[in-house]
């Protein structure tokens, strides 16, 4: 499981009452109440500052790997192209053992 996929999993669990028996179980077949969705909606917009997309959520289906997927997708899309261009500077001036250590941290 992701980074993203377990932490949308912890806001899952606490807003339905129960952790996802797996990562394609549908919020609404696992317990989930319109309330537990704000709840859950809430929860996400702390975390990860984004707002999901109910319409994506029911056409894609309301899973852990869906709603994860979308917040990836809006973190990336929220970055800017400035942003993108510094990073890739900074990454291009690091030796590989320099990468190597940065990606065993985020491990």
């Amino acid at each position: 499981m992701s980074a993203t996929e377990e932490g949308v999993a912890r806001i899952w669990a606490e807003s339905v009452g129960a952790a996802p028996a797996t990562q394609s179980t549908d919020f609404f077949d696992a317990g989930g109440t319109s309330l537990a969705l704000v709840h859950f909606l809430a929860g996400v917009h702390d975390a990860y500052g984004v707002e999901l997309p109910l319409d994506r959520l029911f056409t894609e289906g309301f899973t852990v790997a869906g709603a994860a997927a979308a917040v990836e997708q809006l973190l990336v899309e929220g970055v800017s192209q400035d942003e993108l261009d510094s990073l890739a500077a900074e990454l291009d001036g690091l030796s590989d053992d320099e990468i190597r250590a940065l990606l065993a941290e985020g491990a």
